[in-house]
């Protein structure tokens, strides 16, 4: 019979196909389903002169619940306060702008996520194929941009 032996080749097939479905929903995974789930509604802040991590990053408002559902300024200052050693190492530029684009997201009509490209060789090895490549996305000024805010050193791509 053909149908026993049909089996025996079929039955791989399905079940590498199931497991590529899995990777596939991770690896294919966009920022626009990174959409965190408000328990208030998003509003635009100040960003507190005490939030060290941010408070120089070249825009002045955030976004409240941020890109890490944090809710509260509070929770804010507190999370990203562990982080400012890093950034006052100085290992490289794009640090501050990388982790201020989650913890204090400028404020504008839709998220801004940090450039792929930015985070890489920042952290090589945590997760950074879920930042855009070329989409609209938070970057460092590197080289001149009609939509750069020279005081800042912050560009959108």
């Amino acid at each position: 019979n053909l149908l026993p032996n049909l089996w025996i080749f079929v039955a791989p097939v399905v079940f590498l196909a199931s497991l590529n479905a899995a990777e596939y929903e991770y690896y294919t995974w966009k920022p626009e389903t990174w959409v965190p789930n408000y328990g208030k509604s998003p509003q635009c802040m100040p960003i507190p002169e005490d939030l060290r991590l941010c408070y120089n990053v070249g825009y002045h408002q955030m976004l409240l619940p941020n890109l890490l559902d944090h809710e509260t300024i509070a929770e804010v200052k507190q999370q990203a306060g562990s982080w400012v050693p890093l950034v006052h190492k100085a290992c490289h530029p794009g640090t501050q702008v990388f982790l201020c684009s989650l913890f204090a997201p400028v404020c504008l009509d839709r998220p801004i996520y940090p450039c792929r490209w930015l985070c890489t060789p920042i952290m090589q090895a945590f997760g950074c194929d879920k930042f855009p490549l070329s989409d609209v996305c938070l970057s460092m000024n590197t080289t001149s941009n009609n939509d750069t805010d020279k005081s800042s050193g912050v560009y959108y791509s």
